[in-house]
């Protein structure tokens, strides 16, 4: 999400690459360019019957542009820059979330939701419909619907007004073959977060308002269950947020304070500790997501 001040997901920001197309570490200005090697995963646990770009983090930055982020390497790749058919002049994304069949599914801050291909960037127009149960703006991921199943739910956290507009977010499901929203939670969430879910059947948010933190989310009440602090991230003025499960670690990419472009934190659970592990991506990442397809724990 990018905000204005503290608003979420889609930015008021003037757009473009603020690094004028330079490389930073961790950055990669186009798939090949340098030819270095695309990044294969480890594979998927067995069973799944995963395509290997079902098992890769994918971003989306406020210049329009997608990207996969290799957790491994610490390294974005560009892919190419997305040319949806927005109905909304200087509509930009906003959130994102992936399928387990390597679909991105883009939602742009007029409300409009895209469907894109992760190969290519190619976005396609979709037939839903904006504002249904009060959700307009909202931060998304998949979770499966049980501990290393197939099926898989996109989950979403919002309201009708955005992050900037005094709301209370609540947590719903979106489904993509119906085009249709249901509301799951009635009490507000504490904040306006960012979602990932795992291949576990668990559903995680990252919420920048006051002390930043990752938690988990019960998918019914909506109650967070656990908290971790994201300590050393100073979230003031917080302008855009976006964020993913991978290899048994949360991903925080976070633009706040006088921070030109994103930051990338490493969350890890098993010890509650918070590492930021790139600085100055030269991208604003406004969203981000991965499908339960993604390895669950990477060995060591």
């Amino acid at each position: 999400m990018a905000l204005a001040a503290l608003s979420v997901g889609c930015a008021d920001l003037p757009m473009g690459n603020p690094d004028g197309g330079r490389r930073d570490a961790g950055r990669d200005t186009g798939t090949g360019q340098d030819g270095a090697p695309t990044p294969v995963p480890p594979p998927a646990p067995p069973g799944l019957m995963c395509d290997v770009a079902a098992t890769y983090v994918y971003a989306v930055d406020g210049d329009n542009q997608l990207l996969q982020f290799d957790p491994a390497a610490r390294r974005f790749t560009l892919i190419g820059r997305l040319s949806c058919p927005t109905q909304a002049p200087g509509a930009t994304p906003f959130s994102m979330g992936v399928s387990r069949d390597a679909t991105a599914w883009i939602l742009y801050s007029s409300g409009e939701l895209f469907r894109v291909n992760t190969a290519n960037a190619a976005c396609s127009a979709t037939s839903y419909r904006a504002g249904q149960m009060g959700f307009r703006l909202f931060g998304m991921g998949y979770s499966s619907s049980t501990a290393g199943g197939t099926d898989e739910q996109l989950h979403i956290a919002g309201d009708s007004r955005g992050p900037s507009g005094g709301g209370t977010p609540l947590l719903g499901t979106l489904n993509v073959s119906t085009m249709s929203v249901a509301q799951t939670s009635t009490t507000a969430l504490p904040g306006w977060p960012e979602l990932t879910g795992t291949g576990n059947a668990e559903l995680w948010g990252f919420f920048p308002q006051g002390t930043p933190s990752v938690r988990q989310i019960d998918k019914r009440s909506g109650a967070t269950t656990r908290s971790i602090p994201v300590t050393g991230l100073d979230a003031r003025s917080t302008r855009a947020w976006a964020f993913a499960f991978w290899g048994g670690r949360f991903y925080v990419f976070v633009l706040a304070g006088s921070q030109t472009s994103t930051d990338v934190w490493q969350v890890d659970p098993r010890d509650n500790s918070a590492t930021r592990i790139l600085q100055n991506t030269g991208y604003t990442i406004v969203g981000a997501g991965v499908s339960t397809c993604a390895p669950i724990m990477i060995p060591g």
